[in-house]
């Protein structure tokens, strides 16, 4: 019994393990790839943020030093030559594509390639666009190379103040050698962008790498949560039928004396019965108590069948059966019954319907049993239907619907199991008999109901019988 209890326990330690992983391990997935995709969202980009920074800080470095050579060259009295020489030797910087010097108009002052002096870079309306002041901008360009396909380049400019150090004004002491002052001029730097546009591509492919990582691992969640669901209710259907197969040979080893300790004195009982009721007039006390003897030996007799057919049940006699054939018997046996109460039976034979291999007297009984179960919920006035057709190319289904009051959901769960009943003379074992045959033929039974609407019990029934063996 100790050893019994602690396995017991240890099973049901283990069923609320697996029943919160079930329940915890898919939230706690989607948290982690909910979390990780943040960050990767996040950090995308920095590296290409880094690379343009980078190249900021460089041309305003550059920008600086074209601005603070001007002043010491017009301190010096340099001549413009030497600022566009000075401007052609800074373009010589790593990754520097040109330098230019504009005016408010656009037209190039100087050129790091001196055959574009003179030429407009762009035009007045464009510079209005670009909004030249003393902060520094950039944009992103394409800039025309000796090969047909343009270079990616990032933009820097603002206006060029040479006369300006440390935020002071500075008077040159000679006329500088400087076009005539058009208002403000502009300085613009153009770096190669390529490496910048091959780090954006990269983040962008590793970003959806990693996306595409996390949508993986949330779809194989979701699909391992939905697999283990579906085997834990496999587990719990065969958990159950191992229980309900335990119960049976229980049964069956009760059943084995009680057929033969029990039906010997009710034969013997029945026969007094009988022989009281012929030595005692019709209409007096003692022959209606002989009639009741008899008629109890009779319902004790079937009890004890029943309880044998359960755990016992017969070998099926398979043969090709015809369903149209067996339902219309079945509903022929119980129309007197359902007639005398004003109940229909309602059934439209399935031309197309293929055969089936069967017992059909057992599938008879199955059906005789749902008729009856049905018969009674309605009482009086009200339509039993039935309904049989291929569901697929292995299987037929039969439904038998009835407009009674309907089971509750509490007794739903238990109709089949062995002596559960709610009726006042009922034994029990009518639908724990009609799944054991079901069962036997290889197929299953299911019953839907909605209390004050009726119930509908559905057999699936395989084309081949897989006969279940002693």
């Amino acid at each position: 019994m100790a050893k019994e209890f602690c396995m017991r326990m240890i099973r049901l330690h283990k069923d609320s393990a697996a029943r919160w992983l079930s329940g915890a391990l898919p939230a706690v997935v989607l948290l982690l790839v909910a979390l990780f995709s943040v960050m990767v969202i996040r950090d995308y980009g920095r590296e290409s943020a880094a690379a343009r920074q980078t190249l900021l800080e460089k041309g305003s470095v550059l920008i600086r030093a074209l601005e603070s050579g001007s002043r010491v060259g017009m301190g010096m009295r340099m001549h413009h030559a030497q600022q566009q020489t000075l401007l052609e030797e800074m373009a010589g910087q790593p990754g520097v594509l040109w330098f230019a010097v504009t005016d408010a108009g656009g037209n190039i002052i100087t050129h790091s390639d001196p055959a574009q002096v003179g030429k407009t870079l762009y035009s007045p309306r464009e510079m209005r666009e670009l909004t030249v002041d003393e902060q520094e901008r950039w944009r992103r360009v394409s800039v025309a190379g000796d090969d047909a396909e343009p270079t990616p380049a990032l933009e820097i400019y603002r206006q060029f103040q040479p006369l300006h150090a440390s935020g002071k004004h500075m008077m040159p002491r000679c006329n500088a050698a400087l076009p005539p002052d058009a208002g403000y001029q502009a300085i613009f730097i153009a770096f190669d962008a390529r490496d910048l546009v091959a780090a954006q591509a990269r983040e962008w492919r590793n970003t959806l790498i990693v996306l595409f990582a996390l949508a993986a691992v949330l779809l194989a969640t979701i699909l391992t949560f939905f697999w283990y669901q579906r085997y834990q209710r496999s587990r719990l259907q065969l958990q159950e039928a191992m229980n309900r197969k335990e119960k049976l040979v229980a049964l069956g080893h009760l059943a084995a004396g009680v057929a033969h300790e029990i039906r010997n004195p009710l034969s013997s009982i029945k026969g007094i019965a009988k022989y009281f009721a012929e030595r005692t007039p019709e209409g007096g006390e003692p022959h209606e108590l002989a009639r009741v003897m008899a008629k109890e030996a009779d319902r004790l007799n079937r009890v004890v069948s029943e309880l044998l057919e359960l755990v016992k049940p017969a070998h099926l006699a398979l043969q090709s059966v015809d369903l149209n054939e067996v339902i219309a018997h079945s509903l022929q046996l119980v129309s007197q019954d359902a007639q005398s109460r004003e109940i229909a039976l309602r059934y439209t034979p399935n031309p197309g319907l293929c055969r089936i291999e069967a017992d059909p007297d057992r599938l008879t009984q199955v059906l005789l049993n749902l008729y009856l179960n049905a018969i009674h919920a309605i009482g009086r006035q009200g339509t039993i239907e039935v309904e049989a057709r291929e569901c697929d190319g292995q299987r037929v289904k039969i439904a038998v619907r009835d407009s009674g009051k309907g089971i509750a959901p509490e007794q739903l769960q238990a109709i089949f199991t062995p002596y559960f009943t709610t009726k006042a003379e009922g034994t029990g074992l009518g639908l724990a008999v009609v799944q054991n045959i079901i069962e036997q033929h290889g197929g299953t039974i299911q019953a839907t109901s909605v209390v004050g609407n009726g119930a509908v019990f559905t057999l699936y029934l395989p084309v081949k019988a897989k006969q279940q063996k002693d």
